[in-house]
C-alpha cells in the first residue's frame, strides 16, 4: 500500500530548521544533508543543511518523495551514508515540521553525523624459503602420529608447540621452522586492500559448548591434509608438493590453523576437559573462530611505499561496539605487473587478523611475488664483503684468514666447510656441492667518485695443503641478468638487466656491480656468481673477488701491495672485509682483508652417498637368493650384509638400518638394527666386501611376547645413507636407500 501523501499546512515558504538537541556553544558542527528519494530509492533532490540549521524543502518535492533521508555523505558520494541515515516517511516528516517548522534531532543521533578518521599501518615482506624448508614443513604438518605416539607432559601443555614431531630431520618444531632466520625481501610496490570484521570472542570455560564445533573444524582441515605415518624404518620421504598447492598456503599466505591442525586435534582429544579451555584461550587462531565474527567488509585500500610500509586512512562514522566485541583487520596484497594482477598475500583466506593499532607484518610466500631487496649497504664508507653462500650467511664458512690477494694461511682439517659450530640440527663441517651461489655486499660508498667501482670478477683455483693457489685460474663467465621494476604509464613492468660478462680494456669476464641505487631490483636472481662445483675436483679451492672501475682498471685498497696481475691497477680508498662472526655479538662482525683482492677457502665434494644391501644373514650365515623365507627358533638372529658410505667419510652424516613387520604403518611393528653410524662400511664397492649389521632375534621381530600366536610374518628392511653435502640453499641431507623383503617363521623350539 502506498504511503499517504501529506497535506500542505505550516511553513508555506518551504523553509525549515534543524535543531540539534544538546548542541553546545563551541561544539563542532556536523555536515548534514537532506535528500528526497523516489520510488527507485535514488535521490532526486539534495539540500545541504546550513550552519545555522536552516534548510529548504518545497511542497512539490515533499509530494513526489517516497522517503526523506537526513544524514551525512561519505567523501565524493552522492548518496547519504547508510550508517548515518535517519529515514522518514514524507507524511511523518511533514507532521514533525507542522507546528513550528523545526525538526528536533537527539544527540545520540546527530553525533553519528561526524566523520572519524581511521588508520591502519604495517609492512609487507616476501620470504622466499628454500626447498628444504618446504620439505620440512610438509613433513611436520602432514605427519600423523599414531594413537599411542603422543605423550604430553605438564610442562608442554601450554607451550605454543605442544606436539612437536619426534623424528624431526632438521629442526625440532613447527614453530622453530616458521621462525627460522631467513632473510626476507621488501615488497616495495603493490596495493593493500583493508578488510574489517567485528568479533565477539568470549574466553573459553570448562566444558565449553563450542568444543564440538572446534573439533569438527579441525577434522575438516585434517581431512584435506595428506597424512604421512611416522616410522622408524629409514626410507626417504616423498617430495613435497608445489608450495602454492599445499593446503596450508592460501594465496601466498601461511594459514597457521591449518599448519597446527593435526597437532591441535591430537592435543585437544588427549587433554582432560579441565585443561582444554586454557589451551584454546592461549591460541588466538583457535579462540576467535568465524562463527564469533561478522562478515569481512572492505573499508579501504592504498599503495605500498618504496620501503615496504603502508599507512592507509579513511573516514567514516564512529563505530559503537558492544562490550566484549572488537574490530579486527585483514589485508589482501595485489601486484599488477605487465597488466596482470596477482594476489600475493590473502589474510582473509589464511585467517590472519590484526588489531587496529597493530603494526601488521604481512609475509608473502608466493612464488609469483616481486620484491625489492637490499643489494648493498647504504653506508657511505666504501667496502665489500662476501654476504651469502646460497642462503647461508658467510660467517658460517670456516675460511682461514687471507695471506695474500690469492691465498690463505695454513688451513685446518675442516677449513673451507660450512657450519663449523653446527647447523640447526647440530651437524658440523658440511661440504659444499652442486651449484653454489655467491652474493657480495657492495656498499654505496664503493660507487662514489673517490672509489669509482663499476665491475667485479670472480675466479677459482685449487688450493694446496698450505692454502696457496695451484693450477690454472678459472673465471666465472656465465651470462648473468637481474630483473628490475620499471614504472610505466599504466603500471609496472619487470625487465631484465644484463650484468655481464663483459670485456673492458684488457680484462675479460667482468660483471657490472648492481648497486642498490642503480634500480629497483627484484626477482629470484640476486647473486653475483654461481660456481658449478661439479666441474672441479673434490677438494679445497680458493675463490677470489676483484673490483674494477668503469675503464676496466683493477682497484685495490689504499696501503695494499699490487697484485702483480696483468693490466692496469690503482689504489683507491675502500676496504675488502671478511664476515667472521654472527651479527649481534660484541665488536665488529667483519675484519679487514688488507690485500689487493679478497680470497676465501671453500671445500666442495660431490661424492654421492651409497647404500646397498648385499645379502640377508640368519644366525651368521649369508643368504643372497631373490626370495628368502627364514625358519628358526625364538633366539635365531637376523641381520644384513651391506655397503654404506660417502667416498670421503668425513662427509657422511650417518647411515641407519631399520625393519618393518607386515602392515607396520597401521600396527606399528617396527624396529632398528642400527640406529646411526657415520663410519663408512665396505668402501669402495667393489672390491671391498660389505660389512655386517647388528642383529635382532626372531622373537623380538615377531613380537611373540605381545601376540603368542604370531609365529610368522613378512618383513621389509631398509638401509639409508645420508651425506652432509649442501649448496648453502638446500640444507637437507642427500640420501639414498636400499631395501629388501623377506619372511620369518618360528617353527623350532
Amino acid at each position: 500500500m502506498a504511503d499517504k501523501k501529506p497535506e500542505r499546512k505550516a511553513s508555506e515558504s518551504g523553509q525549515f530548521k534543524l535543531n540539534l538537541v544538546g548542541f553546545k556553544q563551541g561544539d563542532e558542527q556536523p555536515r548534514v544533508v537532506l535528500q528526497a528519494m523516489g520510488e527507485d530509492s535514488k535521490p532526486f533532490f539534495t539540500e545541504p543543511v546550513k550552519d545555522d540549521g536552516s534548510f529548504g524543502l518545497s511542497a512539490d518535492v515533499l509530494k513526489r518523495a517516497h522517503r526523506i533521508v537526513l544524514g551525512s555523505m561519505a567523501g565524493d558520494s552522492e548518496v547519504i551514508d547508510h550508517d548515518s541515515a535517519i529515514v522518514f516517511r514524507p507524511a511523518q516528516f511533514a507532521q514533525q515540521l507542522a507546528e513550528n517548522g523545526v525538526l528536533n534531532i537527539s544527540r545520540n543521533w546527530w553525533e553519528r553525523w561526524f566523520w572519524f578518521t581511521y588508520c591502519v599501518s604495517g609492512h609487507v615482506r616476501h620470504c622466499r624459503r628454500r626447498p628444504w624448508w618446504y620439505n620440512e614443513l610438509f613433513q611436520k604438518v602432514t605427519q600423523s602420529a599414531l594413537e599411542n605416539a603422543l605423550t604430553i607432559n605438564q610442562a608442554e601443555l601450554f607451550s605454543f608447540e605442544v606436539a612437536s614431531p619426534r623424528n624431526s630431520s632438521y629442526v625440532n618444531s613447527i614453530s622453530e621452522l616458521i621462525f627460522w632466520p631467513f632473510r626476507c625481501d621488501t615488497i616495495c610496490y603493490g596495493t593493500v586492500e583493508v578488510y574489517r570484521r567485528t568479533c565477539c570472542c568470549e574466553p573459553w570455560v570448562i566444558d565449553d559448548p563450542r568444543l564440538p564445533d572446534l573439533i569438527r573444524d579441525l577434522e575438516h582441515i585434517v581431512e584435506r591434509i595428506p597424512q604421512v605415518i611416522p616410522s622408524k624404518i629409514p626410507s626417504p620421504p616423498p617430495p613435497p608438493p608445489d608450495p602454492e598447492k599445499m593446503p596450508f598456503f592460501k594465496n601466498g599466505s601461511l594459514d597457521i590453523m591449518s599448519v597446527y591442525a593435526v597437532r591441535d586435534l591430537q592435543v585437544i582429544r588427549s587433554l582432560p576437559q579441565s585443561a582444554i579451555a586454557e589451551y584454546v584461550n592461549a591460541r588466538e587462531y583457535l579462540l576467535c573462530r568465524w562463527y564469533s565474527c561478522g562478515k569481512p567488509q572492505k573499508v579501504a585500500q592504498g599503495e605500498i611505499n618504496p620501503d615496504g610500509t603502508f599507512n592507509i586512512c579513511w573516514s567514516e562514522f564512529p563505530r559503537f561496539l558492544r562490550p566484549g566485541c572488537s574490530d579486527e583487520f585483514a589485508y589482501v596484497v595485489k601486484q599488477t605487473i605487465g597488466g596482470t594482477t596477482t594476489t600475493i598475500y590473502d589474510g582473509i583466506a589464511a585467517n590472519i587478523w590484526f588489531s587496529p593499532d597493530a603494526d601488521a607484518d604481512l609475509v608473502s610466500y608466493s612464488t609469483k611475488a616481486f620484491s625489492c631487496s637490499d643489494t648493498g649497504n647504504p653506508d657511505k664508507d666504501a667496502f665489500v664483503y662476501l654476504d651469502l653462500i646460497g642462503g647461508t650467511e658467510s660467517w658460517q664458512l670456516n675460511t682461514p684468514s687471507a695471506a695474500g690477494w690469492d691465498r690463505v694461511v695454513l688451513p685446518a682439517a675442516n677449513s673451507g666447510l660450512l657450519f663449523p659450530m653446527g647447523d640447526g640440527n647440530g651437524v658440523t663441517d658440511r661440504n659444499m656441492g652442486g651449484g653454489v651461489t655467491l652474493t657480495f655486499n657492495f656498499s654505496e660508498g664503493m660507487k662514489q667518485a673517490a672509489v669509482g667501482a663499476h665491475y667485479y670478477r670472480v675466479s677459482v683455483t685449487e688450493a694446496d695443503a698450505s692454502g696457496n693457489p695451484t693450477g690454472s685460474r678459472e673465471y666465472y663467465q656465465d651470462g648473468l641478468s637481474w630483473q628490475k621494476a620499471v614504472w610505466t604509464g599504466t603500471g609496472i613492468d619487470i625487465v631484465p638487466e644484463n650484468l655481464g660478462p663483459f670485456t673492458v680494456g684488457t680484462n675479460n669476464f667482468l660483471y657490472t656491480i648492481p648497486f642498490e641505487s642503480n634500480a629497483d631490483w627484484t626477482g629470484a636472481v640476486r647473486y653475483h656468481a654461481v660456481i658449478d662445483t661439479t666441474k672441479f675436483a673434490n677438494q679445497q679451492h680458493l675463490v677470489t673477488l676483484e673490483v674494477f672501475d668503469a675503464a676496466g682498471v683493477r682497484l685495490r685498497p689504499l696501503g695494499t701491495l699490487a697484485t702483480g696481475q696483468p693490466g692496469s691497477e690503482v689504489a683507491k680508498p675502500f676496504k675488502y672485509r671478511r664476515w667472521f662472526q654472527q651479527g649481534g655479538l660484541p665488536g665488529d662482525d667483519t675484519v679487514e682483508v688488507p690485500f689487493g683482492a679478497m680470497t676465501h677457502l671453500f671445500w666442495w665434494d660431490n661424492g654421492a652417498p651409497y647404500a646397498k644391501i648385499d645379502a640377508l644373514v640368519r644366525n651368521g650365515v649369508v643368504f643372497n637368493y631373490e626370495c628368502l623365507f627364514f625358519e628358526g627358533s625364538p633366539t635365531s638372529t637376523f641381520g644384513i650384509q651391506y655397503h654404506a658410505y660417502v667416498p670421503n667419510q668425513m662427509f657422511q652424516y650417518y647411515h641407519t638400518i631399520g625393519w618393518g613387520r607386515g602392515l607396520y604403518s597401521v600396527y606399528g611393528g617396527v624396529g632398528t638394527l642400527l640406529a646411526a653410524s657415520n663410519v663408512n662400511v665396505g668402501y669402495p664397492d667393489p672390491p671391498t666386501p660389505g660389512g655386517f649389521s647388528p642383529t635382532d632375534t626372531f622373537a623380538h621381530m615377531l613380537d611373540t611376547g605381545g601376540d603368542a600366536s604370531r609365529t610368522k610374518c613378512s618383513f621389509v628392511v631398509n638401509l639409508t645413507t645420508y651425506a652432509k653435502t649442501t649448496n648453502g640453499d638446500d640444507l637437507s641431507y642427500p640420501h639414498v636407500t636400499s631395501g629388501a623383503a623377506f619372511a620369518l617363521e618360528i617353527n623350532q623350539p
